[in-house]
């Protein structure tokens, strides 16, 4: 158990009545320190990603009892500030649960740091986000319970910054909330967390777009060390999900094939890609007729309503040479008993809504 639920809300209100914190009282060590440590203990048993690199901090304020109090999960990557060296809410993303100043309702969410932006400029960037994540909501079903929008954490203006700022979320009451559903959550929304990270949060080459702010592009401030790390770390997950996404794949033509009775044709079904890099496609398959079926595989771990991937230079030459025999296939949901094929594009580079926009300049200057 995390906390006493009865003993939480009645050391809560004397607390806040107070109006002062007090480093001595029940309630700032329970808030503080006795539940983060139990979060922590819980967490490690469930060996959850990355939790060697998360401060988990809480706050009931400073000096008066803030209105909405919090408990944060801070990647120091993601949160760290270069100047004092120590984890801030203020900037980044992270998980937070986030408590009305009712000390009855409390949320599980994404925040943002955005501590020197106003509500209006918070709620516009959060909705930049949120468009990329309504898609998990409608088919993950590890997300089930969460949900965009707004709620209610208190009156002043840092209370209606958190809401503002928060992503997705998910409500709960003291009272009635189950512990071991709680950490649950915690433990599947950080495995989200730091996918919705790598494959779009620090991408650069993803630009944010809103029906309000048409044209507004999403410019991420990011620290060039943490940059670095975050690039290698992508790299890693993105080859890894790759691999599981082909395979796949692979096994899907074999199946196929064998389904329509062309046994020797799904015999010769090739996962080129397995043993070396550089054909311009990673699967060489057939269709029932006999026709190359040369297959570019493009996984993630999300779905998504508009599936963003990229084109190597290699592969958009094969593209344009092989034409009909080119395939890119688009897996969603990579590594989940939901994944699945979402898109077969023949010829792509020949398709009218295939969208290719270049990212990289290969440049030359004279300098004599």
């Amino acid at each position: 158990m995390l906390f006493n639920k009865e003993d939480f809300y009645e050391h809560f209100i004397d607390y806040k009545n107070k109006g002062r914190t007090d480093k001595n009282h029940p309630f700032h060590n329970m808030f503080n320190k006795e539940i983060p440590n139990n979060i922590r203990y819980e967490l490690e048993k469930r060996q959850m990603r990355n939790l060697d690199r998360i401060d988990i901090k809480a706050s009931t304020g400073n000096g008066k009892v803030a209105e909405s109090i919090w408990i944060a999960f801070l990647d120091k990557l993601l949160t760290m500030n270069h100047k004092t060296n120590r984890t801030t809410t203020q900037q980044g993303l992270y998980m937070v649960i986030l408590f009305a100043n009712n000390g009855k309702d409390f949320y599980l969410t994404i925040g943002l740091g955005t501590e020197n932006l106003s509500v209006e400029k918070i709620k516009v960037e959060a909705d930049m986000w949120r468009e990329r994540l309504k898609p998990q909501l409608k088919h993950s079903p590890n997300l089930n319970g969460f949900e965009t929008g707004d709620f209610y954490l208190g009156e002043s203006d840092r209370p209606k910054k958190y809401a503002a700022g928060s992503l997705l979320f998910k409500r709960y009451k003291i009272d009635t909330f189950n512990h071991k559903e709680l950490l649950k959550d915690i433990y599947t929304l950080n495995d989200f967390f730091y996918d919705f990270i790598f494959e779009v949060y620090s991408n650069p080459y993803i630009v944010m777009d809103t029906k309000v702010t048409k044209s507004k592009k999403r410019k991420r401030i990011i620290h060039r060390d943490v940059y670095k790390q975050l690039r290698e770390e992508r790299a890693k997950q993105n080859e890894e999900t790759g691999r599981i996404a082909e395979q796949f794949v692979y096994h899907k033509e074999v199946e196929q094939l064998k389904a329509v009775g062309r046994e020797q044709l799904a015999e010769a079904v090739d996962w080129v890609a397995e043993t070396e890099d550089g054909y311009g496609f990673d699967i060489k398959s057939y269709y029932p007729n006999g026709k190359e079926k040369l297959i570019e595989v493009k996984g993630s771990k999300l779905t998504h309503q508009d599936f963003p991937f990229f084109l190597s230079e290699q592969e958009r030459m094969v593209a344009e040479e092989e034409k009909e025999s080119y395939v890119i296939t688009l897996v969603e949901s990579v590594g989940t008993e939901q994944m699945k094929i979402v898109k077969e594009i023949q010829n792509p580079l020949g398709k009218d809504d295939l969208h290719l926009k270049p990212t990289q300049y290969s440049c030359k200057i004279r300098v004599d």
